[in-house]
């Protein structure tokens, strides 16, 4: 395929409220996100990066209509996409999130197998014909039990329910991932099974990841490419390889050696 799968131009989401006068030398409040523009190709892991309130979590809400924005645009397979209530149901379903708390993106009171089958309810048109075979392979899909569809989410584990939310995703057959700080919530050993999990779904479905993190350490392992962002604008943005080895901003490099600097406390 030709061109971009996503596209963000001169992104602006501004959550300030505040109307009165500034005071002199007074600077104006921030901008969540002040012009933010990345291309996200077919098939390829995006990761953006940076410490929290960087503004990363915010593009990725936008991205799945989660959050309005004030400025700019965003495209995917060319059309323009405002928030998920003025989008067309074939777009809904191809943008699909994995958030950062698996439990708490789960219905509590919820099976598995209701949780999976209320989003092919919500989603005729991709539903499957026989439905207890469908959750039977996309359970296998994500490294499951079959016996897992009748358990509830306080049943399993934090890694476990980080795969329910991935099979829920992919239920809806989407192009897209946004995967919002996927693994940060799970143990060390859990991450790597997550992030190898990724991979391969990545490549068996076809599909394209945005990654968002503030950990180099976890992006280094999946990303193709790097958006490093700061205080709402992205300082850097370029091959993973190239930001890891030869990293051109400062603020990059100082999250390198914050990496570094925690990778050898652990030692």
């Amino acid at each position: 395929m030709t061109g971009p799968l996503l596209e963000v131009d001169g992104l602006v989401v501004d959550f300030s409220r505040r109307r009165r006068r500034l005071r002199p030398g007074e600077e104006p409040p921030r901008k969540a996100v002040d012009g933010v523009s990345l291309s996200l190709r077919h098939n390829e892991t995006l990761a953006i990066v940076g410490e929290s309130g960087s503004g990363k979590t915010t593009v990725a809400r936008s991205v799945v209509g989660l959050q309005k924005f004030g400025a700019g645009s965003i495209r995917f397979h060319g059309t323009e996409l405002r928030t998920v209530s003025r989008r067309p149901a074939a777009l809904k379903r191809e943008i699909q999130m994995v958030f950062q708390d698996p439990r708490s993106s789960l219905n509590p009171r919820m099976t598995v197998r209701a949780i999976i089958n209320e989003v092919w309810r919500t989603h005729p048109a991709i539903a499957p014909r026989d439905r207890a075979t469908a959750l039977a392979e996309l359970l296998d899909d994500v490294g499951l039990d079959p016996s897992v569809a009748d358990r509830r989410p306080a049943a399993l584990s934090g890694g476990q329910c980080q795969r329910v939310s991935i099979a829920r995703a992919l239920a809806l057959k989407p192009t897209l991932l946004v995967c919002d700080e996927a693994v940060s919530a799970l143990d060390v050993s859990v991450q790597a099974q997550i992030l190898r999990l990724l991979v391969d779904l990545k490549e068996e479905h076809g599909l394209s990841l945005l990654f968002i993190s503030h950990d180099l350490g976890v992006v280094r392992q999946i990303a193709d490419r790097v958006a490093v962002m700061r205080r709402g604008e992205i300082v850097e943005f370029d091959d993973a390889e190239q930001i890891f080895v030869h990293p051109a901003h400062e603020y990059t490099r100082q999250l390198l050696d914050a990496a570094l600097d925690l990778a050898g406390a652990d030692d």
